[in-house]
């Protein structure tokens, strides 16, 4: 059915701001009183509205007299007189008023008349159903009698209108993905959604609407949106036709996209499975015990489906102590078992600006196929739709370098399928459940090990006893070996003994540490400029008693401390592993050591010393 809006000569509009045209042109309304009357009258559409209730519609709270009613039904009279003549009349009829004007000519019953007409349209095309709905849709231009007092717009009559409204947009949009046109109607059905946020009908066909439109990403938001808005509010889970929907998207079935594959991502059946890793470290050696733990409890109950959420494991330890490199191994070994992909983030926890979570979550979303302009700005929008995203897929996220859980808790997936591998020198025991392994530096016979992986076995054969010394002047840091290892490997005549000898210089031992972009130094200088200026000055008095263990006592005494205080600089140096904690066997009573390569550090005359 088509609607000509020329039926006839006067156009009574209540599809928007109140209006009346002759022959499109717009004519003079009369004054405020008798114009809301008119407005009531011509909602109800020839119906009989009782004066009472028209006394409370336009008069409001302080209702107004019966004499007031009639002056304002005479004005109206008056006006439609002078204005349409003999076709219009007011008429009173049992206590009420009824308004006549000639068929077709009130939008709002044109309207009407359509969304009636396609209610029973069997065996017509698609295409001409749709184009007979959009021209009926043409006459809305604004939310009912827009501009009106609330006591006026505070009708059934209204809200019936609207609900017509919201159900010929619904239908418009499933017509328009059955005919593979659903772009044009996407701006329309967002806007009336969010003026209705509890129409679940509604709602459903947004998310359709965006997956036809090759939008996965947004239609995924869209349902979130409405999950949380019936949990917060309503206590409620969305119906069974939205979350239909919702799975369809996220099992990306091609059917719903109608032919409008889009740049908003990568493309439906063809999930993206992000591999995104660093490659392995071939001369990986040691930690067997905590691999075993790490690989236990990350493919623990995978495929039991009562696991109540994603498993947590976090590696913690000091700096070069080879926590991202026991990280990513263990990542590699789990490939096989998420065979959905892993994800991977350097979050920078140690370095001077860290990664926002916001951001670290757009590059997820981007690898996991949604498009840039896709991807949410907002935070909270961003960790809903990777949660959506990852829902049932078996991933692996492993974060790297975490500066804690206020950073980590955002990139969490809900799906208990996935798993989260964290590094961090934090100790991170916000997470419950998580299962943390704190890594210490290697013992000798490991770090001999890791240095004859890398130069071979027969040169740490030829000089055990100065490979012995080297790993202990490198603090069996392994990242402190794996250095002096590059070094020598590189240099196949230099003799062990003479790096160890180079090493004994403490005046020199860090700047022999480096090579390439590798440098003790450097995670050293990251984890000194996370500690307060108080505890630096605690700091640089400990390294001035030399490589001995010492006494909470000794710390109050040298540094000048209470024992309270004495006590919380200890954990502060405890925490950024910059002291280590040494058991005497005697209960509750413990010895501290300051690690030395902390301590050549501290005491170098190039590091910045707090005043004071």
């Amino acid at each position: 059915m088509t609607v000509d809006k020329a039926v006839a000569a006067y156009d009574f509009q209540v599809l928007g701001p109140l209006r009346v045209c002759q022959d499109g042109i717009t004519v003079a309304l009369p004054a405020r009183h008798p114009r809301m009357l008119l407005a009531v009258l011509l909602l109800h559409d020839g119906e009989v509205v009782a004066e009472g209730r028209l006394l409370e519609q336009v008069w409001g709270h302080n209702v107004g007299s019966m004499i007031a009613l009639r002056t304002a039904v005479s004005r109206l009279r008056s006006w439609l007189r002078g204005t349409i003549g003999a076709a219009a009349s007011l008429e009173h009829v049992d206590g009420g008023y009824r308004l006549r004007l000639p068929d077709g000519s009130v939008d709002a019953a044109r309207f009407r008349a359509a969304l009636a007409a396609d209610s029973d349209t069997a065996g017509v095309a698609p295409h001409k159903r749709l184009a007979a709905l959009m021209n009926a849709l043409e006459q809305w231009r604004g939310p009912v009698l827009e501009g009106a007092p609330d006591g006026v717009r505070d009708d059934s009559a209204v809200r019936a209108l609207d609900d017509d409204h919201a159900m010929c947009v619904r239908r418009l949009a499933t017509l328009s993905i059955s005919v593979q046109a659903p772009e044009p109607l996407l701006p329309r059905t967002r806007a009336l959604a969010r003026a209705r946020p509890f129409d679940e009908p509604l709602h459903t066909r947004l998310i359709e609407l965006y997956a036809a439109c090759g939008r996965p990403a947004e239609a995924l938001m869209e349902y979130e949106r409405l999950r949380s808005r019936l949990a917060d509010e309503l206590g409620v889970a969305p119906s069974v036709e939205a979350q239909r929907a919702y799975l369809t998207v996220l099992g990306q079935d091609p059917p719903m996209l109608g032919g409008f594959e889009r740049t908003y991502g990568t493309g439906w059946g063809r999930p993206v499975v992000p591999h995104q890793v660093p490659a392995a470290i071939a001369d990986f050696t040691g930690r067997d015990k905590v691999t075993a733990v790490l690989l236990d409890h990350l493919g623990e109950g995978l495929n039991d489906p009562t696991r109540p959420a994603a498993m947590i494991a976090g590696v913690t330890g000091p700096a070069g102590v080879g926590k991202s490199t026991l990280a990513v191994h263990v990542a590699h070994l789990l490939m096989s078992t998420y065979t959905d992909g892993q994800l991977y983030a350097d979050l920078g926890g140690t370095g001077a600006a860290p990664e926002s979570p916001a951001h670290v979550l757009g590059r997820f979303l981007r690898a996991l196929g949604v498009g840039q302009i896709a991807v949410p700005e907002d935070l909270a929008e961003r960790a809903a739709l990777y949660r959506s995203l990852m829902n049932s897929r078996r991933i692996l996220v492993v974060l790297d370098d975490a500066v804690g859980e206020a950073q980590v808790r955002p990139l969490l997936p809900g799906s208990p399928a996935c798993s989260v591998l964290i590094t961090s020198r934090s100790r991170l025991v916000g997470f419950s459940g998580a299962r943390i392994v704190d890594l210490d530096r290697f013992d000798v016979d490991h770090a001999i090990h890791l240095l004859a992986t890398i130069i071979g076995p027969e040169r740490v054969a030829a000089e055990p006893e100065a490979a012995a010394e080297l790993v202990q002047l490198c603090g069996r840091l392994p990242l402190a070996v794996r250095i002096c290892g590059a070094r020598l490997a590189a240099r196949p005549h230099w003799p062990l003994a003479g790096l160890t000898t180079a090493l004994r210089d403490e005046h020199r031992r860090l700047d022999e540490l480096s090579v390439a972009d590798l440098a003790v130094r450097d995670g050293l200088r990251q984890s000194y400029s996370r500690i307060g200026d108080d505890v630096r000055r605690t700091l640089a008095q400990l390294a001035r008693l030399g490589p001995v263990e010492f006494e909470l006592g000794t710390v109050a005494a040298v540094c000048g401390l209470n024992h309270t205080a004495a006590e919380a600089h200890l954990d502060a140096l405890v925490e950024a592993r910059s002291v280590s904690v040494v058991d005497t066997g005697q209960a509750g009573r413990f010895h501290y050591r300051l690690d030395d390569l902390v301590r050549l550090f501290v005491l170098d005359p190039g590091v910045a010393r707090p005043s004071g």
